[in-house]
């Protein structure tokens, strides 16, 4: 009977074949340490964003409250707020103007912003005039965080129906124009107001 050879690999394919191996890996490994960058340079980038908007929506409450709060039309679907006095005016023509706080203001850009698939923000206090700014979990753990260690601002990546969400928190500060309706409450100028949250999603 004829003897069985055994198939042996040249030792240049061996060589080849242990070249192309590690090349794999190391690309593996670059294309990681590449994608990791990529991911870290894009939450910068909505992180920054972030903060633009919440600096837009201090900036408007100021502009606000600097100005007494704003007096608009009353149209027949508004109601009047029942956490102010005197918020309504009637001109010498009959019309009639309803008062804007920038708490009122500043929830209903959110609700625009919402609608719109863009983005949301919410005001938000551990001393509530109106039990609809009632903070949830993280916004909770960041004010008392504000109030107690002095955080200036707080993220957290969050998950919704499995869509990726990224919050962002920062402190209200009360200044002089807030006196005027949150005196009562024993605030001070200089002391943690509350806060307002961003919440942007980040899916695309």
């Amino acid at each position: 009977m004829p003897m069985k050879r055994s198939l042996k690999i040249p030792l240049v394919v061996k060589f080849l074949i242990g070249i192309a191996g590690a090349l794999t890996v190391i690309l593996m490994v670059v294309f990681f340490f590449l994608l990791r960058q990529q991911e870290r340079l894009i939450m910068a980038q909505i992180e920054r964003e972030a903060r633009v908007l919440f600096k837009q929506v201090v900036i408007t409450r100021a502009w606000i409250s600097d100005h007494g709060g704003v007096f608009i039309e009353k149209l027949p679907h508004m109601q009047r707020s029942p956490y102010l006095q005197d918020d309504e005016l009637i001109d010498v023509r009959g019309k009639k103007y309803l008062l804007k706080t920038p708490a009122m203001i500043t929830k209903e850009l959110s609700r625009y912003a919402e609608d719109q698939g863009l983005y949301w923000f919410h005001i938000t206090s551990l001393k509530l005039t109106n039990p609809e700014n009632a903070p949830d979990e993280f916004e909770r753990n960041a004010l008392v965080r504000f109030d107690e260690h002095g955080l200036n601002e707080l993220f957290s990546l969050e998950y919704v129906h499995k869509r990726p969400f990224l919050r962002y928190i920062a402190p209200l500060y009360v200044e002089d124009g807030c006196l005027k309706c949150h005196m009562h409450q024993g605030y001070r100028v200089g002391d943690v107001r509350g806060a307002i949250s961003i919440t942007l999603p980040i899916e695309k």
